[in-house]
């Protein structure tokens, strides 16, 4: 006589309940990685556009007065007068003595620069200064909100972002305007578009459109305007979970 052996039905549930146990603890973590991948993914893409944008923009021979210093000749600054709603109503320089006018970079050329790189994108949809009502991109959260957001005081969340207005959320969707690319990315300008500050969905209308999480702020930074390159922009704050554009852009390379 022979005997077949198998196994019991209670042993076949305890198999199942085991690797059951052991997918809801892995398959987050496997889903979390994955999403950050393709973000990676997208913004380097993103990131890529830009600067090809930048470098066609200044391949007629021209330089453009437009960006930010990237070792500031002048030293810090900083707001030493608030009012009472926190905003700040006088800024001074961190040696004493009142700001140059050019105390944060050069921007007299940013008009024609903005119209050079505009030229050099795949734009599909266009919002002038009507950004949310014009449908290019969905109802972001704004620099006060995010603070408030993270346990901030209406004061704390207006002296966050008094040097940052339009990125406050009442002005992202009321004065901002925005450029769909083809494959979606949508370019949102800090109020017009001018390429000294602006922020790039990387995702487009996909979520999360979330600050840090697929929308990030840039700002070129550079000493003379043959050496600007794109960078992470001041004026952001990263929702819960999300990091700086800086961050991604090093961890680009990685």
């Amino acid at each position: 006589m022979s005997t077949k052996n198998g196994f019991t039905l209670a042993e076949v549930l305890i198999t199942l309940g085991i690797i059951g146990v052991v997918a809801a603890l892995t398959m987050p973590a496997l889903i979390s990685n994955y999403q950050q991948m393709v973000v990676k993914t997208q913004f380097k893409k993103a990131y890529a556009v830009l600067q090809n944008a930048w470098g066609l923009a200044e391949s007629d021979g021209e330089s453009y007065e437009c960006y930010y210093w990237k070792d500031n000749p002048y030293g810090g600054h900083h707001c030493d007068t608030y009012d009472a709603q926190g905003e700040c109503t006088h800024y001074i320089m961190d040696s004493g003595g009142e700001l140059p006018a050019d105390v944060n970079g050069k921007f007299d050329d940013c008009g024609v620069q903005a119209e050079r790189i505009l030229a050099n994108l795949n734009i599909v949809q266009t919002c002038q200064n009507n950004a949310y009502s014009g449908g290019c991109i969905p109802d972001y959260e704004g620099l006060d909100t995010v603070v408030k957001a993270g346990g901030g005081t209406d004061y704390q969340a207006t002296q966050r972002s008094t040097g940052c207005t339009r990125w406050r959320k009442s002005n992202i969707r009321t004065m901002s305007s925005a450029h769909v690319l083809a494959d979606g990315t949508i370019i949102l300008g800090y109020g017009a578009f001018y390429p000294r500050a602006f922020a790039v969905d990387v995702n487009g209308k996909k979520g999360p459109n979330k600050w840090g999480h697929d929308l990030f702020s840039f700002a070129p930074k550079g000493n003379s305007p043959s050496k600007v390159s794109i960078a992470g922009g001041t004026c952001m704050q990263p929702e819960q979970g999300g990091v700086t554009t800086a961050a991604m852009i090093e961890n680009m390379h990685k």
